[in-house]
């Protein structure tokens, strides 16, 4: 049986892009908890500017 082996380099990129993938999932989860808690605490008045608000989090913080 053939094992499908891959260089130090490729794993390395590999590594990078998923500790890249868990970095963007973990901000994109702290922006939905601020979020949800602003609209708890009624600092937004209406779900348009919660969606706002978030977009514009995560435009400023994953771009």
């Amino acid at each position: 049986m053939q094992h499908n082996r891959i260089s130090p380099t490729e794993a390395e990129h590999v590594a990078k892009a998923v500790e890249q993938e868990n970095e963007r999932a973990s901000y994109e989860a702290l922006i939905d908890y601020v979020v949800q808690s602003a609209r708890d605490a009624q600092m937004f008045c209406t779900g348009e500017s919660v969606e706002a608000a978030r977009e514009h989090l995560c435009q400023t913080i994953l771009s």
